[in-house]
This record gives structure tokens, sequence and C-alpha cells, in this order.
């Protein structure tokens, strides 16, 4: 019984995870594929253009969050599209709060990113990008909006294609409910981090456990029929009341 507790505690502390939510509750999209789409025409500063800004996007999504193998959330390159130049403006959050989201920035459906350059959501060039679930209602997740510092001075605009596309990927991992990990190496760590080319455990485990994959319940077992012949169940059924025999005799002797 010892080395059995001993072996769960081991497979416990293995498994455990330290990832977080990006809020209280547990707030998720409930479709299983997520669109992402770019606001057009709003990113003066970063030195690329809105198709190559999608092209960020399509790595971002492909190289990260679609590559988890038991997560059920399928995230989608989506379309460029127009929207109010509040967008661009305005802060994420309505000042003198928490953060209680800007109506005016309300995303009606999947992820909005938008270029921005209001002081209050960038204090520091060094912060790259906020993001904000801001169209919820219960548990679900209706919209979210990703606003990527878009002044003068950003530092967005110096990263690789490769860091970008990490970076959009760390801020939609905001966008369908998870928070900042403290394991250095998931792309969900606070900092941004060089060289970051694919998921951490601890990325994979956060969005399995918000988007588990459903796995129908079988048993396990591979039986080949390729050559014709069928199992013989009352042969294996046999040999196993056999055995049992053969152990209780072997008892009864050790018992004389």
């Amino acid at each position: 019984m010892k080395y059995t507790l001993a072996a769960l505690g081991l497979l416990l502390a293995f498994n455990a995870s330290a990832f977080t939510l990006n809020n209280s509750a547990k707030l998720t999209f409930a479709q299983d594929e997520v669109k992402v789409n770019l606001a057009g025409g709003f990113c003066a500063n970063l030195g690329i253009t809105d198709e190559e800004f999608m092209s960020i996007i399509g790595k971002a999504v492909d190289t990260f969050w679609n590559k988890s193998p038991t997560s059920r959330l399928k995230l989608r390159k989506g379309s460029i599209v127009n929207v109010d130049s509040a967008f661009h403006t305005d802060t994420i959050c309505t000042p003198s709060t928490n953060c209680t989201p800007n109506p005016d920035l309300e995303v009606s459906s999947d992820i909005l990113i938008s270029c921005n350059t209001n002081v209050s959501n960038f204090s520091s060039s060094a912060i790259l990008g906020v993001t904000i679930p801001n169209n919820v209602s219960g548990d679900t997740i209706y919209g979210s909006l990703v606003l990527i510092n878009d002044q003068a001075n950003n530092q967005f605009k110096n990263k690789s294609a490769e860091q970008k596309a990490s970076i959009i990927a760390h801020e939609l991992g905001h966008a369908f409910g998870l928070g900042h990990s403290p394991v250095e190496d998931s792309l969900m760590y606070y900092a941004t981090m060089a060289n970051r080319k694919s998921l951490g455990r601890d990325d994979i485990d956060g969005i399995s456990y918000l988007y588990p994959k459903k796995q129908p319940f079988s048993g396990c077992g591979t039986v080949d029929f390729s050559g014709g012949d069928k199992p013989n169940y009352w042969g294996g059924l046999f040999i196993g009341f056999a055995l049992i025999a053969l152990v209780e005799l072997m008892r009864k002797k050790r018992a004389v």
C-alpha cells in the first residue's frame, strides 16, 4: 500500500498545472472554432501592412494554439474588417474602474485585433498588447478584444516575424480565457521570451482544461482479423478457468 501511495503522489506531482484563468470565472467561447479578425487601416506605426499582419495572425494560430492535441478549440485566421475609429483611440476599460470593459469597443463575435494609441492602455512602450473578453454573458465569451501598441515608440515593430507571432498568440490566449503562467517555458508566461516557437506543457494543460477534446469511452485492445481466423472466445474462457483452478490447487497444497 505504501508503494501504491508513493507512486500516486508522483503521478499527481508530475501532472500538477500552474496555468491561471483570465478571470475569477471559467469563461470560454461556446463554439469550437473562433475567428481572429483584424481592424483594418489602424496600424500606422508597426511597419507592416494589414495583409502582413494577417499573415502573422495565421502563423500565431497555426504554430501555437492549433497544435494542442488535447483541445477541441480551433482558432481560424479571419479577415480584415472595418470598425469605428474608437478602436484605435479609446481605452479598453472604462475610466475610474478596476477594468469594466469600454462598451464602445464591444466585439460582437469572435476575436478582434486592433492597433491602438491610447496612453492609458500603453503607459510604457514595453507594453506590447492588452486583451479583454469584452462581450460576455454568464460564463460564455461572445467577443474578445486585443489591442496592440501602435504608439510611435512601440517595441512591437522591432520584433522579428516569429516574435510577433508569439506575442499575438500570447494575447489570443487571454482572449479565449487564459491568464498568465508562472512557468517560464510557457507561451502564457507574463514576460516575452526570445525564440518562443511552440506551446509549453502548461499552455496545453490550460487550453485543454478550458476546451477539452471530447473522447468516446472505450476499452483498450487490438485484434488482428487479417488472417481470416476469428478468436476462440470459449478457448480463452477455458484457459482462464484452468489458471484459476491451478492457483487454487497450489494454495491448498501449501496449506497442508
